[in-house]
């Protein structure tokens, strides 16, 4: 994928805090799609790279960075479970979203053939996007941290028998070779990501639509989420996302996060999340965001 200094120009020009001046904590390497992503928003700017989401986390408590940008869900493998807990956790304000439209490729080192390879790398989430691909192979597969980090690793090795599943920005960057570009199951594969940010992003465009995320507890009797759900649904607010997690130290009782589209700044948004508290006995607001895809800064999510 080539990043196109156009991309994040159009961002920043309707959110000037978006600026090469910020520090941008993700998970993974150069090359990788939470780079690729950063980039569209930010450009040149700095970026710290760690291995787990929760050290870009810690980036954000402790003030290396002044934003985190993470992914959220896949169109083919689903949610990353795991970052909703450390969002729930981190107190961090999401002030955006973006859709990416993700391309795999099956990577190796120069002058490798696909008929010698027996064995593949790459993150786990890659791996459940390629699945009918890997299963044409007979070969071992190795899951790892980061799918560029694969990359450059494979480069750092002596290995002629291993590829990687990562982008296309990562084989230019690591001098490795594309085998078969995009391998991923379905052509309509995209990730979400969240940008978080103690800094608020003004909104320039009062059109655009705001998304609310929401994390919340109900009472753990018979129709408890059901009779929350049915008050969006009397205001006509409508729910695009619903994630239950278990509840730590409550075997079996589940709390939940829901992305409604709703302002929650607006008068109305303020009326709507006031009143549905009232049949919760927990909930916090995440963020209400707007879609920065939306700005030009990568092709159309999907509808």
């Amino acid at each position: 994928m080539t990043i196109s200094d156009t991309d994040s120009a159009a961002v920043q020009a309707r959110y000037p805090q978006l600026t090469a001046a910020s520090t941008i904590s993700i998970q993974g390497q150069p090359g990788s799609f939470h780079h690729i992503g950063a980039r569209m928003l930010f450009g040149d700017a700095t970026y710290l790279y760690r291995d787990s989401f929760r050290e870009v986390f810690d980036d954000g408590k402790t003030g290396k960075a002044t934003h985190l940008f993470l992914a959220i869900e896949n169109s083919i493998a689903g949610s990353i479970i795991y970052n909703y807990d450390l969002l729930a956790a981190g107190k961090i304000p999401i002030v955006g979203e973006v859709y990416l439209r993700i391309g795999q490729h099956f990577i190796a080192r120069p002058g490798v053939t696909l008929d010698s390879i027996r064995e593949v790398w790459s993150h786990p989430m890659a791996i459940e996007q390629c699945r009918n691909f890997l299963d044409t192979l007979d070969v071992k597969i190795m899951e790892k941290e980061d799918t560029a980090g694969s990359v450059r690793d494979l480069r750092d090795s002596t290995r002629r028998d291993v590829a990687v599943i990562s982008s296309d920005l990562s084989a230019q960057i690591y001098g490795m070779n594309i085998l078969k570009p995009h391998i991923e199951t379905d052509p309509n594969n995209y990730t979400r990501f969240l940008l978080l940010s103690a800094r608020p992003l003004p909104e320039t465009d009062p059109t655009l639509m705001r998304k609310t995320s929401v994390y919340f507890g109900v009472q753990h009797r018979p129709g408890g989420l059901v009779t929350l759900l049915q008050e969006f649904l009397a205001r006509q607010v409508n729910i695009t996302k619903l994630e239950s997690r278990p509840r730590v130290g409550s075997p079996w009782v589940y709390d939940f996060f829901a992305d409604v589209e709703l302002d929650a700044f607006s008068d109305h948004g303020k009326a709507v999340l006031e009143h549905v508290r009232g049949y919760c006995e927990f909930m916090e607001v995440l963020g209400s965001y707007p879609d920065l895809s939306e700005s030009g800064v990568h092709s159309a999510k999907p509808q």
